[in-house]
């Protein structure tokens, strides 16, 4: 996928950002892991894992990789 359709998915369907999580470090983007099954109405979760894939990230919006870089 295309960083432009991204970028054009949310702008599109900005409720979208409250699903995804960006690390400061690496600036990745992803989806949250606790994203449901589905998102009342529509297809608005299918969609973001299409777009998407899961980021974790921890309490300093850092996402797993970039902190085992870290700590080493």
């Amino acid at each position: 996928m295309k960083g432009r359709d991204k970028q054009q998915y949310s702008k599109q369907y900005p409720e979208v950002r409250k699903w995804l999580n960006q690390c400061i470090v690496c600036q990745s983007e992803g989806y949250k892991p606790e994203l449901p099954e589905t998102i009342y109405p529509g297809f608005l979760a299918e969609n973001i894992r299409e777009y998407y894939t899961p980021l974790e990230v921890n309490e300093l919006k850092i996402c797993t990789e970039c902190a085992m870089h870290l700590h080493q």
